[in-house]
């Protein structure tokens, strides 16, 4: 089919019909009628030959052709998005634009305040939208709900949603693992040794769903059973629960650093030897050549110099 006998404002309404799969929900996301909604559902099932929605139970769910279209009729959106985004030149100190992040609370902690202070002070314009990382992360990265993602370069994670061809990525930094105590239950001044580690009573980040981290694969390549008091679900609220307990923590040096001072906490070498952490930036290719998006990723470069850690030379992906 010629794309001149399209209307191509029914890709708009695909797009909002297979994202919602109710036909009231998109209607008011497209700011019209359900009537209105209604009859472009059944323009798009005549084009298409092909209900598109049907009835399942009290819910819609998509047919195997509308979910093969998913991805393919947002790419099309933000290609055409992009064209009409093009600016001659792009002034970081005068351009307005909405930066969409997803990153862990880890780097919610050591690499955001920089990023924000870089921004204020280059690019005051600029708005940072930050979000958790999550299973679908690389998911809102391929369908265009997110600019970045910064996080572990371990993308067991992540579950089905694994990155495609389409998404590069960036070495942002590495960092290696201590041991965090609070030095009123649990004397580390003279170090932590590997006796004292065996013997204590750890808490750990739990991600759930069977996946292990850096520090769980690394105990259990020892064969020793150690004493897990507690599981908290992400990284800051390991070091933030220690204050008054008796238990140690095996955390980020980065991570301790800033935030064992502020919680008064005692931080020691970790006597085992633990596989350092990777942090990448991930990003879509269709914004490779974004003026706005290589701002922001030569400012992480920068930040991340600034703050005494070389990016390490990668080939993108």
């Amino acid at each position: 089919m010629q794309l001149s006998h399209f209307d191509l404002n029914l890709l708009r309404a695909l797009d909002i019909l297979l994202e919602e799969r109710n036909v009231t929900h998109a209607a008011k996301r497209l700011c019209i009628t359900q009537q209105a909604a209604s009859s472009a559902l059944q323009r798009l099932r005549r084009h298409f030959d092909d209900e598109l929605l049907t009835r399942v139970g009290r819910n819609l769910e998509l047919t195997p052709l509308a979910r093969s279209l998913v991805i393919p009729v947002r790419e099309a959106l933000l290609s055409a998005q992009a064209a009409l985004d093009t600016r001659p030149d792009f002034d970081p100190a005068t351009a307005h634009y909405t930066c969409r992040i997803a990153m862990s609370d880890y780097c919610l902690h050591v690499i955001l305040p920089h990023l924000l202070r870089y921004l204020a002070a280059k690019a005051p314009r600029i708005q940072c939208m930050v979000e958790p990382i999550s299973r679908n992360t690389f998911l809102r990265l391929e369908m265009g709900d997110l600019d970045f993602c910064l996080t572990a370069a371990d993308l067991r994670l992540y579950g089905q949603h694994k990155p495609t061809r389409h998404i590069r990525t960036m070495s942002i930094f590495r960092d290696d693992f201590v041991c965090v105590a609070d030095p009123a239950h649990v004397d580390i001044s003279d170090g932590m040794s590997l006796a004292t580690y065996r013997q204590a009573r750890h808490n750990i980040v739990d991600f759930g769903a069977g996946v292990k981290t850096i520090v769980e694969n690394a105990w259990a390549a020892m064969a020793t059973d150690f004493d897990i008091g507690v599981k908290v679900p992400n990284f800051a609220a390991q070091l933030f629960m220690l204050p008054g307990t008796p238990f140690v923590a095996t955390a980020q040096r980065r991570l301790a650093n800033t935030l064992a001072p502020r919680l008064g906490l005692a931080v020691a070498e970790c006597p085992v030897k633990i596989p350092q952490l990777h942090e990448k930036l991930f990003w879509h290719d269709r914004r490779e050549l974004d003026p706005a998006h290589i701002f922001i990723r030569m400012a992480f470069g920068l930040i991340i110099e600034q703050a005494g850690v070389p990016p390490e030379a990668e080939p993108q992906l």
